[in-house]
């Protein structure tokens, strides 16, 4: 698969995941006879809120041709269950974390219970310590307050200028069908490309515009070369979408497509994109994992990755038994970001910038 192709591919499953995350619903209960058109807007454009349930991404790339290093399947995964703890606050969560392809194995995940946060890698938990996970929830939470504070609402797909009617092509009312023990509505239907791009820039540049963290790598829109180079390479391109019978909330969404390369150099694949979401506002148990070692274990796993030692100041899962100052530095780059978000208050340009802390 085409180097060129990767950043694009990320852009769009983002924009897919953007569709899932912000996704409500509402109104009365939905049958066989619904009208698709009915559906997709309730599904789409509500406001109701999901406050807790269970998490579960597989994404699938099965590439032939090309060089050796992209041949063969890729896989990776992002189960767990996640519970809020009230609007702004960050929520509980224990996700793993699976990737397997190219001849590597890698497991990991993240668990916040509210007060305490742990990593785990390859099988072991590792404790972060009470001051850096402080700092981290502070940091959270102020972005949130901040992001509020610059859209009222950022939730809606059609704030981000998302809207799957736009761009899927034949949707059927396929009938009942469940995910889990929920009953559900199927729709099918294929995409547009060149229609669904026009809400992936729209969204990129709103995403950009609001300074979240994690969208640093995405670009903030899509050229035109790489839009032709999508809407040429994308084949067969098909949509399943499963929306509660009762909410109109989204449980599930599978994409499936082809990519060709084509110059005919970089092989073909296909991708397959599955999200749901089970135990929709059911109540989930989220405890710490017991015998977590100290962080500062773990970076030494990897020589530090020029991150000092994290886990290695303050509290009672990540204390050092050195007397070292290996993490002062990026502790203080820490504290000085938490402050710098606290002192933005409501200034998102300033809060980004806060960010330059944690490079500098």
């Amino acid at each position: 698969m085409a180097r060129s192709l990767q950043p694009i591919l990320l852009a769009l499953v983002a924009a897919l995941a953007l569709a899932v995350g912000a996704c409500g619903g509402g109104g009365d209960e939905a049958s066989s006879d619904t009208d698709v058109n009915t559906l997709l807007t309730d599904t789409f454009k509500g406001n109701k809120d999901v406050k807790s349930g269970k998490l579960n991404l597989a994404l699938k790339v099965d590439a032939k041709g090309g060089t050796s290093s992209t041949q063969g399947p890729l896989n990776i995964s992002v189960s767990g269950p996640f519970q809020t703890e009230g609007k702004q606050k960050l929520p509980k969560f224990d996700i793993d974390f699976a990737f397997e392809g190219a001849g590597q194995s890698i497991k990991a995940g993240l668990t916040s219970t509210g007060t305490k946060g742990f990593v785990n890698f390859q099988g072991t938990d590792y404790a972060v310590s009470d001051q850096v996970f402080q700092q981290f929830k502070a940091g959270y939470e102020q972005a949130q307050k901040n992001g509020s504070s610059s859209s009222k609402n950022q939730q809606s797909l059609s704030s981000l200028g998302l809207d799957p009617r736009q761009w899927l092509t034949n949707p059927k009312n396929e009938g009942d069908a469940k995910v889990g023990d929920d009953d559900t509505i199927k729709i099918t239907g294929g995409v547009d490309v060149n229609k669904l791009l026009d809400d992936v820039n729209t969204a990129l540049s709103k995403v950009k515009q609001l300074g979240a963290q994690g969208t640093q790598n995405l670009p903030s829109q899509l050229t035109a070369e790489q839009r032709k180079q999508v809407t040429d390479a994308i084949k067969d391109p098909k949509v399943e979408i499963y929306t509660g019978k009762e909410d109109k909330i989204l449980r599930r969404m599978v994409v499936s497509l082809g990519i060709v390369d084509p110059k005919g150099s970089a092989g073909s694949a296909t991708v397959n994109f599955d999200l749901s979401i089970s135990d929709l506002n059911e109540d989930q148990e989220i405890s710490e994992p017991s015998g977590a070692k100290p962080f500062d274990q773990l970076l030494s796993k990897f020589g530090g990755l020029g991150l000092g030692g994290l886990g290695s100041t303050g509290g009672t899962g990540g204390t050092s038994s050195g007397g070292g100052t290996s993490g002062s530095g990026s502790n203080q780059k820490l504290e000085k970001y938490s402050k710098c978000v606290t002192d933005a208050g409501n200034d998102v340009a300033k809060a980004r910038e806060c960010q330059k802390l944690l490079t500098g």
